[in-house]
Order: C-alpha cells, then sequence, then structure tokens
C-alpha cells in the first residue's frame, strides 16, 4: 500500500521515515488495526492544516464549469444493471470510466450494500477521503483520479465543511475551559467522530485537563463505530484515555440509535455536532432530489423534526449545536446520477427546523458553494 512512490517522501517532519500513501489508503490506514505511528502522522498533518493551515476556498468558476461537463459525460455512459433482490451483488450502477479508474471512490458510487440503501453515501470510507487532501504531503503525490473525485467541488466543500465544523467544535470546548469549568461534547454519527478527535487532540496537547473534557461519539452502525474504536486506540491523546459511556473525563465511542424507542438521555452535552446527518431526512426543505428529478417521493417514517427533537433533549441551555445546510447545487447532479438521494435545505430552513427545538438564531462559521457550517445556541426552556 505504501511502496508506490520514493522512498524520501516525508509526510510529516515528526515521522522521516514514512513513505507516501494516497488519500483512500490513509483512511484504510486510520481506521484499520496496525499502523500506529502512520495514524499519528496522518491526524498531526491534518491538525496542522486544520487549525493552522491557510484558509480554504471553495472551487472557482473553471472547476464548477469542468463539473457540468463531467455530469454529461457521466450522464451518457451510465446504465443501470438489471437485477432483482435475490441477484443484487452490490451494485446497482455501472460506468465504463468509473470502472476503469478502479478507484475506491468510483466503486463507492457504482456500488451499495443492498437496494434499500442504494439512495445514501454509504460507509466512512468515502466520507473521509477528500478529508485527507487536507494533508499537504498527501495532496502533492494524488493522482488524477484522486483529485476528480475527493477534490472536485463538492470534494473541496466537504474539506471546508470539515475544518469549519472541527474549528467552531474545538472553539466551543476551549471557551468553557476557560472559564474554569469542564465540558462534555457529543458527535451523533461517527462519521463526524475524526473532526471531534481532532478537537480533543488539540486540546490535550494545549494541556487542558483531560478529566474536565468527555466526548462520547456516538452512530447507528456498529462497523463505523469500530473503525472509530481502533482508531481511538492508536492515538498517543486517547488510547490511555478511551472510557466507558457513563464516565466522565476521557473520549469514548459506542453503538446508538438516536430514532429507537424509548430513546432518552440523563445526561446533557455542551457541545453537540450533527453535520452531515439532516442531508437524509425529509421535513423542513426547500427542495428535494426527487422533486428536481420528478421522481415518485417515497413514504418516510423518521423525519429532520424527530432529529431535532432528539438533540434538543441531549442539549443543555446555552449548549452549542453545529450543524450544516445543504444547497442544491450542480455538482450535486453527478451523485443523484448514482442513484444517491438529499433533502436540500438553506439557513431559512434549518433555522425554522431547529427552532422546533428550542434552537435561537444561528452565527455563521464559514460558507461554500453548497455548504454553510452553523452554530446554534440552545434557548432556555
Amino acid at each position: 500500500m505504501l511502496g508506490a512512490a520514493e522512498d524520501n517522501f516525508k509526510l510529516v517532519t515528526e515521522y522521516p521515515n514514512m513513505k507516501p500513501i494516497r488519500p483512500m489508503d490513509a483512511v484504510v490506514a486510520l481506521y484499520s488495526e496496525g499502523d500506529q505511528e502512520l495514524s499519528e502522522a496522518i491526524i498531526a498533518s491534518l491538525s496542522r492544516a486544520v487549525f493552522e493551515g491557510r484558509h480554504a476556498r471553495p472551487a472557482g468558476l473553471a472547476q464548477r464549469a469542468f463539473a457540468r461537463i463531467s455530469y454529461r459525460i457521466l450522464k451518457w455512459t451510465t446504465t443501470r444493471r438489471k437485477a432483482n433482490e435475490e441477484d443484487y451483488e452490490g451494485g446497482a450502477f455501472r460506468n465504463p470510466i468509473l470502472e476503469r479508474s478502479r478507484h475506491p471512490y468510483g466503486r463507492a458510487l457504482l456500488d451499495s450494500s443492498s437496494r434499500e440503501h442504494e439512495s445514501l453515501v454509504e460507509g466512512g470510507d468515502p466520507m473521509n477521503g477528500p478529508y485527507m487532501m487536507l494533508c499537504p504531503e498527501i495532496l502533492k503525490i494524488s493522482d488524477v483520479w484522486d483529485r476528480l473525485f475527493l477534490h472536485s467541488v463538492q470534494g473541496k466543500d466537504v474539506q471546508l465543511r470539515f475544518i469549519w465544523e472541527t474549528r467552531a467544535t474545538y472553539e466551543a470546548a476551549r471557551s468553557r475551559l476557560e472559564k474554569g469549568g469542564g465540558v462534555r461534547l457529543k458527535a451523533v454519527a461517527a462519521g463526524t467522530g475524526l473532526s471531534m478527535i481532532l478537537a480533543y487532540d488539540r486540546l490535550i496537547k494545549e494541556g487542558h485537563d483531560p478529566d474536565r473534557i468527555t466526548v462520547r461519539i456516538a452512530d447507528r452502525d456498529k462497523a463505523s463505530t469500530d473503525k472509530t474504536a481502533r482508531l481511538l486506540a492508536k492515538l498517543a491523546s486517547t488510547r490511555t484515555r478511551t472510557i466507558g459511556a457513563e464516565a466522565e473525563g476521557g473520549i469514548s465511542v459506542g453503538t446508538e440509535d438516536l430514532f429507537e424507542e424509548g430513546w432518552g438521555t440523563t445526561v446533557g452535552y455542551q457541545v453537540v455536532t450533527a453535520v452531515g446527518i439532516l442531508d437524509y431526512l425529509p421535513g423542513f426543505t426547500c427542495e428535494t432530489t426527487e422533486r428536481c428529478l420528478r421522481l415518485q417521493h417515497p413514504e418516510e417514517a423518521l423525519s429532520a423534526e424527530h432529529l431535532a427533537a432528539r438533540l434538543g433533549n441531549m442539549a443543555t441551555d446555552a449548549a452549542d449545536l453545529i450543524v450544516n445546510t445543504y444547497r442544491p447545487h450542480s455538482s450535486t447532479r453527478i451523485l443523484e446520477l448514482f442513484g444517491r438521494r438529499f433533502d436540500y435545505r438553506n439557513r431559512e430552513n434549518l433555522t425554522a427546523l431547529l427552532a422546533t427545538a428550542d434552537f435561537g438564531s444561528p452565527r455563521l462559521v464559514g460558507s461554500g458553494n453548497m455548504y454553510d457550517v452553523l452554530v446554534y445556541e440552545k434557548s432556555p426552556a
């Protein structure tokens, strides 16, 4: 995995013997067993890019125009496989261009684990891939397909969303610690766990007392939480501070379904992140994929209002909730070609939705082509 480029490449200065690595291989290294030194190096490089790097910018006019051309080409060359549920073998679409690329992200677009999951971007690997391009060392050796898939118009917006989310999480926690109190943080999906881990790692390395910081990362998918647990076990700042779900002071990860009947929480959190989740839940939208493409709109038992209520229940008064908008944009049409379906919201939609759970007016952290990252404060009951 690591021997495909020059031996004298240095991922970061602290790890002079590190060989080069491509972005999707970096994701695998982070979330698999072993590769402890490499994982530390990737996290160190990501941390510098997020907290010390120059401000990244959304894709410009030329890249957006290229995305429209790419969409046309992919539309002409994409076909749907004909298979019933019994013959479903991990994929619904075919495209000779993506198949020849042999890129993991391309395979993720074409393949789904089951017919019921075709509308989702499944798994943490494709979602975390664009984050790796923030590392200058990884971006430097990435090939054409890496840049087309992971440094695209939407890929760059995903990177920006990650930067803004991580900084907002860190700043919300640090401001509470500097006032002399403790802080409890919650990420409601393991896909956002990497952002929470970076924020926690920086707070610990700055000398903040770990006994005053409690972090809980949760997800419905056990495979995702298992991956996050493996990463926590490898980092110097987290492997000796991994705790149980009920303990205070430290970081934990576990499987949790917010929509499960009888779900409840007996503890409150001062910082809650829910980035990249509302994009799949109906209600309070400005548009949906189904309406854009004139498709039949499916009946869904779960709604965005259900999630907003859960977020309100777990947040203390004056807690910070970090979420994102998702505006309709031409570059997302590529994902929709391969069956992905989204519920789009602008700031007004999101504010109206979260007002149902007693969250007030938002503070804008950053704005891209399709994502804004916003911080909402929980109002007193």
